[in-house]
């Protein structure tokens, strides 16, 4: 029987969507999964909607929680890693140090400052759990989903001998995406990528023997099209190639938009902060999910994942062969880089392990965009395993962003902030070196400052926030793997027929077979209406907000609209904003100045969904709700 420990299984989502993945194969319906984590309310809410998921498979495991790593770890054959250590406090010091010193940005876990912080935050935990596998389970594979990719598996495979891959889901998740515009089935086409995590690139895309490149870079002409991804159409309009990861994170790898200010923000929709968003969603999802986790509630819309987790715990269990991309050392793959480098490629899965496919030579254009970032990992491994502070420095001054903004002083400067900051979370720094410290003294940060700062910016951005609407969804475009505001429903038909900027709550429409009607919900902290919780959690689709809001005497105001990803809004029937692009939530992302009538002020969203999560939010200065909606059926 398999054995599968999910180390930090108190990211109850991932675990959660991971152990649904594994127990929808029939070879795992009776499998043994070990939940672990530190904290011991996560671990319990992780191992009730574990059980809730395999009640809705039908499947029979056995589900473990501890807390002790080695117990969970006791015969594992598969290990999962999924751990973030510091959590929301030590995101919070990688991003408000670094803005002291004129930095920004948008999710600092993969490079620069913040994902090297990360690494060194993660690399005691992470040589422990494998000194522990080599002792407790030394045939298990270790499976990594912990952010920052590259680092953490140099962290593994400098320090450990354990078969191990890491895994993200952006080469997948990116071709669905990229079918998507050119509207072909994702099974209908191939293609080849390769590069290092975050950061490859798709070196073929193909429908049997025609190049797609043509026609992407065709479609990347169309505006809903571009603006959905501004950041990797631009890279891909100056390199040549399409980039796995967002353009949310692809912003902060080079020297060409964050660097450049506001004005290139706002150009190129850089969601600066988007990570710390993130972090405050995570922490209303959980208290939703506690509540639903100790509830009687199924589990409903159970799903497969993209992770490619559960494909390669079943080809290496059942020796049927699968091809998926992993992170592990070069060792001659990819011909341009070095061998002891991490990068992600085609990797065959069967009983045997895990195999990089041999890509070759990458266009030096690329090589040039990943070499700095190569350089970093490089130096984070021997600045973790030597004590070496003078290699945090340098891996620094190697980030295109940072060195872009920062001198060589004001680099150590920071680093040495960064240091003091993070305190005993960090390996020991103390090997002696002849490049010079800043010479100043800093102290442990206080993360309840940094939070009550964060959060009063946070408040003030989402003040007069709409509370009740009622949403309906979610809808399907006409084509696979693509969606876009414009893309027809029920309601806008409906609501173009009414014309008074009403709908008919009372409705319902065929969703997939099923009647599906407008259902009344409240905003959560921050004025955020998650979709992806109230209606579903799926990806390229269109749903609706309807509202009412009351104002006394009427009159001009400016309306803060936010939104994960695209969205349109009318105001009594007349649509004054829209805005196509793949982003996060944020509150005050948008403006727009409109006049609000005496009285009762009718607001329909319409917000659509690439990938992930989903949602909006709506402020409105001064309004008041009624009691019960007005609208008319």
């Amino acid at each position: 029987m398999t054995k599968i420990a999910m180390i930090g299984a108190g990211s109850v989502v991932f675990s959660r969507n991971l152990t649904g993945d594994i127990l929808q194969y029939p070879e795992f319906k009776d499998a043994t999964i070990s939940y672990m984590d530190v904290d011991r309310e996560r671990l319990e809410v992780a191992g009730k909607l574990c059980r809730k998921m395999a009640d809705a498979i039908g499947a029979t495991p056995t589900i473990l929680t501890t807390m002790d790593r080695r117990e969970a770890l006791k015969g594992a054959d598969f290990v999962i890693n999924m751990v973030q250590i510091g959590g929301f406090d030590s995101t919070l010091v990688d991003f408000e140090i670094p803005r002291k010193y004129g930095i920004n940005f948008t999710i600092a876990d993969t490079t620069g400052p913040g994902g090297l912080f990360r690494a060194l935050r993660t690399y005691p935990m992470l040589s422990g759990l494998c000194r522990d596998m080599e002792q407790v389970c030394p045939d298990a594979t270790l499976l990594n989903y912990s952010n920052p990719m590259s680092m953490n598996m140099q962290t593994v495979f400098r320090t450990s001998s354990v078969r191990a891959v890491g895994l993200c889901h952006s080469v997948q998740g990116t071709y669905d995406q990229l079918m998507g515009y050119l509207g072909i089935k994702p099974s209908d086409g191939t293609f080849t990528c390769a590069g290092i995590n975050h950061m490859a690139f798709y070196l073929s895309l193909k429908l049997g023997q025609k190049d797609l490149y043509p026609d992407l870079f065709a479609a990347m002409q169309r505006k809903e099209v571009y603006d959905s991804n501004k950041v990797r159409f631009e890279l891909m309009r100056r390199l040549g190639h399409f980039v796995t990861e967002s353009s949310e994170h692809n912003a902060e790898y080079c020297s060409w938009f964050i660097p450049r200010g506001k004005a290139w923000y706002d150009r190129f929709d850089v969601p600066i902060d988007e990570y710390l968003r993130r972090c405050d969603g995570i922490v209303d999802e959980f208290e939703k999910l506690k509540v639903f986790a100790r509830s009687d509630k199924p589990l409903e819309n159970v799903c497969k994942s993209h992770e490619y987790g559960s494909t390669i715990i079943r080809a290496m269990v059942t020796g049927e062969p699968a091809v998926i991309y992993g992170n592990m050392p070069n060792h001659g793959a990819i011909d341009n880089l070095p061998r002891t480098a991490i990068v992600e490629a085609p990797t065959l899965v069967d009983r045997t392990g895990l195999h990089f496919a041999h890509v070759g030579t990458l266009p030096p254009q690329l090589i040039g965009y990943m070499q700095p970032h190569i350089t970093q990992h490089e130096l984070f491994i021997r600045a973790a395993m030597e004590g070496r502070r003078d290699h945090i420095y340098q891996a620094v001054m190697f980030d295109p962003a940072t060195s872009a903004i920062l001198n060589l002083d004001q680099i150590v400067e920071m680093c040495d902030e960064l240091i003091a900051g993070h305190g005993d979370l960090l390996p020991k720094l103390d090997a002696r070196t002849l490049v010079p410290t800043s010479g100043k003294s800093f102290g442990v940060v206080d993360p309840k400052v940094l939070r009550a700062s964060w959060d009063k910016v946070q408040n003030a951005a989402a003040a007069d926030a709409v509370q009740k609407w009622h949403v309906i969804g979610p809808f399907k475009g006409p084509r696979a793997k693509e969606i876009t505001l414009t893309d027809p429903t029920p309601i806008d038909a409906e609501f173009a027929k009414r014309g008074d900027g009403s709908v008919d709550l009372a409705a319902s429409h065929l969703i997939d077979g099923k009647k599906v009607g407008w259902r009344a919900v409240t905003a959560a902290r921050k004025g955020f209406v998650d979709l992806a919780a109230e209606l579903a959690a799926v990806e390229f689709v269109n749903g609706y907000g309807y509202a009412e809001v009351v104002s006394e005497k009427g009159g001009e105001v400016e309306l803060r609209i936010g939104s994960d990803d695209g969205i349109a809004l009318w105001l009594n029937g007349v649509r004054v904003h829209v805005k196509e692009v793949g982003r996060g939530f944020q509150a005050d992302s948008d403006r727009a100045v409109v006049k609000l009538k005496p009285g009762v002020n009718r607001i329909l969203v319409k917000c659509d969904n690439y990938v992930a999560g989903w949602g909006f939010g709506v402020a409105v200065p001064g309004h008041a709700q009624p009691a019960a909606s007005a609208a008319r059926a």
